[in-house]
């Protein structure tokens, strides 16, 4: 690496949106998805990486509950068409403003269901060029599952998928490669909301027992299909049901920060604290509601009937617990997109790659240093297992931390261990769990120097186990990183051995490994205090 490019990728930033919204490259691939739902309306712009990865550039959403008016008159008035078409012509502007190279507009039921779908899809072309596509219940759930199995480990079992939308509930069994069946129901809360409720402010008795009638007579038939394929997960997505599951937590913990749970990606809640908070919500008026942590406000009115289709769900289908995608349909689009991209293929372990690897091109990391890095702590863990007695799991999440622990370093070299930490902890990882997300966070930041403690909040959050996790790790990375101190890779290879109360690391090197070994010694301590061995550094590496 020469001194140039050093001071290349050392170079200061002046504002932090800037980073994590960089420049666009020209030749970049950018694709703009548009889900024009029946509660809201999404806009993802994406600049593709590889078959299953891509950058966000941005999000946006416009809530104008189209379900709505289409559930009441059976079709999309002027004044909501007005808002269609000033929605997509912003969104069209937002996604030209970031490159987009095209942006693929689907809709979804209220689309289908509305009278006057064909007019309004015409009219939107013509006054904002943009073509849309009303797509089946079938495309939609195969979106749907497409982008769900991309973000979220199904643990190498049958799962079923649950979107809730305004319009209707899509629901798809299949593994983590493969589609094994789907339906989609009229079952919206937006649609189900002003069919049985008179006064959301208030709701009667009579009205909930209604609803929940309902979602059972159109649920329970499916439930032999279903079980053919003996899914033994829950996977939701949508924003409602991730809104339940945010309304649960905060209740479970009540002490924890809201902030915390802005990636809730593969968060996992069990269906009694569900049912609790579907309880709560469904017992209170308005104002109430409005009060509770965690509720969306604009959900305010349609949250109750989400409880009841999540939790008729849940016991017509026997899941005890549901685990959260914040991908949905709109990331299902950017992926069928990106399907002439190279492909990963292979599950949820080229799903981490992918999403590690996609982060750190995004800040320009010195993948050389990385890499090697990365090899020789694999190496550490490899030939120190008797020490820390981790498991695979641990090995993997070692081995992304390695390839993340520098790229806080598109911030500034100073200080690149807190910016490390920063931009895992804000960047989309997906396939980990929040926990595996907060370790690789803690790895970030504490790679370089400094004890774990709880004062840092992502480690605070841990659990007694993976904290001492962290620590276990952080200090095979230290060692790790100090032995690639040059970035040149002089260490082709190492030798762990145990000696009494040493820990003996030898060498096979090319050239002078002296930075290596300075390294060592400045970076040894928080193994040595973790182990209770004195790290020491063997000559060359013995036949």
């Amino acid at each position: 690496m020469t001194e140039i490019s050093r001071k290349a990728r050392g170079a200061v930033f002046s504002k932090i949106t800037e980073i994590l919204v960089p420049d666009r490259l020209e030749s970049a691939n950018t694709i703009a998805a548009l889900d024009l739902g029946s509660n809201s309306f999404h806009l993802v712009v994406a600049r593709a990486l590889s078959g299953k990865s891509f950058e966000v550039l941005l999000k946006e959403k416009s809530m104008i509950r189209l379900g709505d008016v289409v559930s009441k008159l059976g079709y999309i008035d002027e004044a909501h068409a007005k808002d269609v078409v000033d929605a997509i012509r912003s969104f069209r502007a937002l996604a030209e403003s970031l490159g987009a190279s095209e942006l693929v507009a689907l809709a979804t039921s209220a689309f289908r269901d509305a009278e006057n779908s064909s007019e309004i899809v015409d009219l939107i072309e013509d006054e904002t060029g943009v073509s849309v596509s009303v797509i089946s219940g079938a495309r939609e759930a195969e979106l749907i599952f497409k982008a769900v199995s991309s973000s979220v480990s199904f643990h190498d079992q049958v799962v079923m998928c649950a979107d809730l939308g305004g319009g209707s509930l899509e629901l798809v069994i299949g593994t983590q490669n493969e589609l094994l069946w789907s339906q989609s129901f009229n079952l919206g809360v937006g649609r189900l909301t002003a069919r049985f409720f008179s006064d959301t402010n208030q709701l009667g008795v009579k009205e909930i027992q209604k609803m929940r009638r309902h979602v059972r007579e159109v649920l329970a038939p499916v439930r032999a299909q279903a079980e053919r394929y003996s899914p033994v997960d829950l996977i939701g997505s949508s924003g409602s049901l991730l809104n339940l599951v945010r309304i649960a937590i905060l209740a479970e913990q009540p002490d924890l920060d809201p902030g915390a749970l802005g990636d809730m990606n593969q968060a996992a809640v069990k269906r009694s604290m569900l049912r609790s908070t579907g309880k709560a919500i469904l017992k209170s008026d308005t104002a109430t509601r409005f009060s509770i942590p965690g509720l969306d406000p604009k959900r305010v009115d349609i949250i109750p009937a989400a409880a009841i289709v999540l939790d008729e769900l849940m016991q017509i289908f026997k899941f005890n617990a549901m685990t959260v995608s914040e991908w949905a349909l709109r990331e299902g689009i950017i992926l069928s997109e990106l399907e002439g991209y190279d492909s990963l293929e292979g599950g949820i372990e080229s799903i981490r790659h992918a999403s590690v690897v996609g982060v750190t091109k995004r800040f320009m990391w010195n993948s050389f240093h990385a890499e090697q890095v990365a090899k020789l702590a694999l190496s550490l863990f490899d030939q120190t297992i008797s020490l820390h007695n981790l498991s695979d799991r641990e090995r993997e999440l070692l081995f992304f931390a390695a390839l993340l622990h520098d790229i806080g370093e598109h911030i500034a070299m100073e200080d690149h261990d807190k910016h490390s930490a920063y931009l895992i902890e804000h960047s989309r990882l997906k396939g980990f769990t929040p926990q595996e997300k907060w370790v690789l966070v803690c790895l970030g930041r504490f790679h370089r120097r400094g004890y774990p403690r709880p004062d840092f909040a992502p480690f605070g959050q841990l659990s007694a186990e993976w904290q001492e996790i962290v620590v276990k790790l952080a200090g095979i990375l230290r060692l790790a990183d100090a032995l690639d101190r040059s970035h040149e890779a002089v260490v082709n290879a190492i030798r762990v051995e145990r000696i009494k109360d040493r820990l003996v690391i030898k060498l096979d090197t090319d050239g002078d490994f002296e930075l290596e070994s300075f390294g060592l010694r400045r970076k040894r301590s928080l193994f040595e205090q973790t182990y209770g061995l004195k790290v020491v550094l063997g000559l060359d590496l013995e036949s």
